[in-house]
């Protein structure tokens, strides 16, 4: 799904709290871990990790910024 999002110039953002989310937070653009447990944050620290709504908005801000090529 997510090469053929990209092909269209999309870009996926995705969001988790535990470890059955992790593979899809790899596959996207970007991943973000919101409200998972201490355990998770440890082992999957190449995510930022949110913890309300307020942040969660601001994470995906942030990974939506990118240049565009077309």
């Amino acid at each position: 799904m997510r090469d053929c999002l990209s092909g269209l110039n999309f870009r996926v953002i995705a969001a988790g709290d535990s470890y059955n989310d992790t593979t899809m937070l790899a596959e996207a653009d970007e991943g973000i871990l919101f409200r998972a447990p201490d355990n998770v944050i440890e082992e999957f620290s190449q995510f930022p990790s949110v913890t309300s709504y307020e942040e969660l908005k601001l994470e995906f801000i942030k990974a939506s910024e990118r240049e565009l090529s077309i």
